[in-house]
């Protein structure tokens, strides 16, 4: 089974790729079991959803 911080480690791959199906399917396992986990994928689906909304700048 996954750490909370490969878990998390994973979380923040996903958000950028396409995650292998054994890792997708580790993952899963994990926030199935691991409450601080899905609270943590919530709130990270949280952010880039209001991120979102913020229009992007041109520097």
């Amino acid at each position: 089974m996954l750490s909370c911080k490969q878990a998390t480690e994973l979380m923040s791959r996903r958000m950028d790729e396409e995650l292998p199906m054994p890792q997708r399917m580790g993952l899963r396992l994990h926030l199935m079991l691991c409450k601080g986990c899905r609270n943590f994928s919530r709130q990270m689906d949280i952010l880039r959803q209001v991120s979102r909304k913020f229009p992007q700048r041109d520097n």
